[in-house]
């Protein structure tokens, strides 16, 4: 049974990079049409929406590591965070969407942290990833329709964001009040300072932002859509929204349809339906191409997996 699980642990990632390249093949081989606009795509457009990928991705594994010494006093090697963010988002396929996590926090283990450890800092991290998601999609919701109730909610995601730095306060004292909670909520409490929460909280809008870049290129090297600062706030708060409601859909393994169809009917406001969906699949292809690329780096390159303690580390 131990050696079925070794084999497991070494080829999941393999096995999943055959069956997302065979879906992006099999998406594309019936219909022409897709395949010609993808062909006709333009190329600067797309080198730039491969730059903010890459922006993307090393603001993510920096955050991730931040978020780990911030948390723990220690960290992980660059290539090691990348391993482990990509564990968490090909986990996302897989129904429950709680399986990237549990195979992250099993290498985090295997590196020596603590189940408590890796607890509070993926409370951290996916907290003040959905309060900042929020918060962009909100004022970008309030640029885009105009109606102050999206500036009322992106204000209330920002004192969200502040009172953070208080939340283990918070969870203590509600733990006196609810002593049978005590034992759970523990694992939820952060000791962080003000000046940690803000650096995390603007590297996770970085990675919203670089996101909604790459989302912007992809999409008007498809289709011709003039920039302007309202188009642009509808290709992020489509990105967002749509990625947010994906994430919240606990039942849809990786967000699909839930975040296709939100982000298909933000993007209506520019383009038509028809072409909304159309981009909202193709960046799902690229999103799960640019994941495949980084996957297979990974495999192929070899680096350390070991602690950094904060002392040889930049906070």
């Amino acid at each position: 049974m131990a050696t079925f699980r070794r084999i497991v642990e070494k080829i999941w990632l393999a096995t999943f990079i055959v069956v997302a390249l065979v879906f992006i093949i099999s998406y594309f081989r019936d219909d022409t049409d897709k395949l010609a606009r993808v062909f006709d795509a333009d190329l600067r457009a797309l080198a730039w929406a491969l730059v903010a990928q890459i922006a993307y991705f090393l603001t993510t594994v920096v955050t991730w590591q931040k978020a780990l010494l911030y948390a723990t006093g220690k960290t992980i090697a660059l290539r090691e965070s990348l391993s482990q963010i990509l564990m968490v988002n090909f986990g996302k396929y897989i129904p429950g969407k709680i399986w990237g996590m549990a195979a992250r926090g099993k290498r985090l283990v295997e590196a020596g942290y603590g189940v408590e450890e890796i607890a509070r800092t993926s409370y951290l991290e996916q907290a003040l990833l959905l309060l900042t998601g929020f918060a962009l999609a909100l004022v970008a919701a309030a640029i885009t329709f105009g109606n102050t109730i999206y500036w009322l909610g992106f204000l209330l995601a920002l004192v969200a964001i502040m009172l953070f730095r208080h939340g283990d306060t918070i969870l203590q004292k509600l733990a006196q009040f609810i002593p049978r909670a005590g034992s759970l909520l523990r694992y939820f409490q952060v000791r962080i300072g003000t000046f940690e929460v803000l650096k995390l909280a603007a590297g996770y809008t970085f990675q919203w932002l670089f996101l909604a870049g790459a989302f912007t290129f992809v999409c008007t090297s498809i289709i011709s859509v003039e920039i302007t600062p309202a188009n642009i706030a509808i290709f992020v708060v489509s990105l967002t929204a749509g990625f947010l409601a994906g994430f919240l859909a606990l039942f849809a393994p990786g967000g699909v349809g839930v975040r296709e169809g939100v982000g298909a009917a933000l993007l209506t406001s520019v383009v038509s339906l028809e072409e909304a969906v159309l981009l909202m699949l193709l960046f799902r292809v690229w999103v799960v191409a640019a994941e495949l690329i980084a996957g297979a780096i990974v495999l192929g390159s070899a680096g350390e997996r070991g602690i950094k303690t904060g002392a040889g580390v930049d906070r």
